[in-house]
Formats: C-alpha cells, structure tokens, sequence
C-alpha cells in the first residue's frame, strides 16, 4: 500500500517540477519536434521561401550516394569526419598522461597546469578556433615561424586534417584529464597499500589496479567524445574555412541545407548522421560489459 504524500512533500515536488517545465518543454520542441519535422522533409522538396513541399520518397537519401552534384561531397564529408574521430582517442590518452603526471606530486604547480589545460574546455570554440588559426596561419603562423618552413597547414587537403587532429588533441586534454584526476583520486588506497606489500612497481599498480578501475571513465568520454566528433562543425567552418580536406558530415548539413536551401538532401543527411550515431553508441554500450569495471 503506497504511502501518501504529505502537503510539504506534494509542495516540493511541484516546485520542482516547475524547475524542470521549461528544459523539458525546450527539449520537446527544439530536439523531439527538430527530429519529427527533419524526418518529415527528409521525404520531401520543400521550398522555404514558399512554404510549399511535394513528397519525393526514398530520393534524397538515394541523391547523397548517387547523384553527382551531391555523392562526392558528402562521401568525402563522411570521410573526413571519420579521419578527424582519431583525435578523440589521442585527447584521451594525453589526458590520461596529464592526470597521472599530476597525481604524482612530481610535476609543480599541479594546480595551475590543471587550470591551464581546462582553458579551451570553457573557452568559446569559436574564439579557439580562430587562435589556431593564426598558430597554424601558412605565412606567419608560430608553427611555421618555430620549423622555418611555410607549410600550407590551412590549404592543403591532408595538413588540415593533421592540423584539425592536433588542435582537437590538445584541447581535449583537459576535460580528460580533470576526469581521470577526480576518478583516480577516488580509488581506495588499500588497493596501492596491498600491491605494495606484495612487491607491485608503480607501472604494474597503475596498469593493474589504476587503469581498470578508471575505465568507466574513459567509456565515458569516447561516448560523448564520439557523439561530439560526428557532429563537429566549427573545425570546418571556422577553422577550416570552408577547405575541402575539413569539411564535416554537419558542414555538409549547413551547407546543402541552410546555404543553398536544399533542405529535404540536408534533412536527409541529418537522419542518417542521427541513425549513425545511435548505431555507434549502442554497439559501445553492448561491448562495454567486456571491458568496463562495474562495482
């Protein structure tokens, strides 16, 4: 028989729902309704400027693979956002290093390289973008004033890609390792004690004892890292400008649909990238019960 509430438990709980009204009616209609009406014009011609639509079927979705006004684009945006996803694996082990680096007590001033890697986590992605942009300028860029050289990091196909992946890398590290650092320090020291007494070096205590107990930590962020890398856009608009070699499957979105106001081929492109990314994170989820430690 179930309790019943009493009037200050009914009078917290409608405060509280009050508190979550407005999020939750911005996600039905920004989110849920954004998905209802792309899948809509996905199978269809729709003309913004006259508000009028026709039903095309299977064919946008059949134009991004066929087409050839289309197909080249959005399979080379495929590609690239797939190639750029290695930056994710790479801001993590960095991160890691980090976290453990500063763990240590050896390296000084922890504090401050925590606050000093944690800069582009809060910075705008806008304004960060445009600072590697001058790092990595072709004429008179500080990468290129350091090798003496003028490599054209912003124009060429593949350099761009090496120039996204880097600068992904190094902002990554902090969200990686203030995670790793919290997660690490939440680790029983019995464990170390133990393994100490047994005879365990630092490497073999941090391969055996550290890194399996951090790993619901590290599925965590190549989840949302993933997540975040398959809808990447500012790399290709701001900091790739538009170059071929950076543009994104979302580059491809906002180009298609709200440039050149195709928006059924973009709303299209859209389902698939949303489908793509379900697809990935359920596969993650299923092959974490391998590998992440559960208490």
């Amino acid at each position: 028989m179930k309790k019943r509430m009493s009037k200050v438990a009914k009078k917290e709980a409608r405060v509280a729902f009050a508190f979550i009204l407005l999020p939750i009616i911005g996600f039905c209609v920004f989110t849920i309704g954004a998905m209802i009406f792309s899948f809509k014009y996905s199978f269809e011609n729709y003309n913004i400027f006259t508000g009028e639509s026709s039903f095309v079927g299977w064919k946008n979705y059949s134009d991004l693979f066929t087409n050839v006004l289309f197909s080249t684009s959005f399979k080379n945006s495929i590609k690239n956002t797939v190639i750029l996803l290695i930056s994710i694996p790479l801001s993590i082990v960095l991160g890691l290093l980090a976290a453990a680096f500063v763990k240590s007590g050896k390296v000084k001033g922890g504090k401050f390289f925590q606050v000093l890697y944690y800069i582009p986590v809060v910075s705008s992605a806008v304004a960060m973008n445009i600072v590697w942009r001058y790092i990595f300028n072709n004429e008179f860029g500080i990468i290129n004033l350091l090798l003496g050289e003028k490599i054209p990091w912003l124009s060429d196909d593949t350099l761009i890609k090496v120039a996204i992946i880097a600068k992904n890398s190094l902002n990554g590290i902090g969200t990686a390792m203030i995670l790793y650092l919290a997660a690490m320090l939440n680790i029983p020291k019995d464990y170390y004690e133990a393994a100490e007494i047994d005879g365990a070096s630092k490497t073999r205590q941090f391969f055996q004892i550290t890194l399996p107990l951090i790993t619901p930590i590290t599925f965590y962020q190549l989840i949302t890292g993933l997540i975040g890398g398959f809808q990447s856009y500012a790399d290709s608009q701001v900091f790739g400008a538009g170059v071929q070699g950076a543009q994104t499957i979302v580059y491809f979105i906002w180009q298609r649909g709200i440039n050149q106001s195709r928006y059924g081929l973009a709303s299209a492109a859209s389902i698939l990238l949303a489908i793509a990314i379900m697809i990935i994170t359920m596969v993650q989820f299923k092959a974490s019960n391998k590998w992440v430690y559960e208490e």
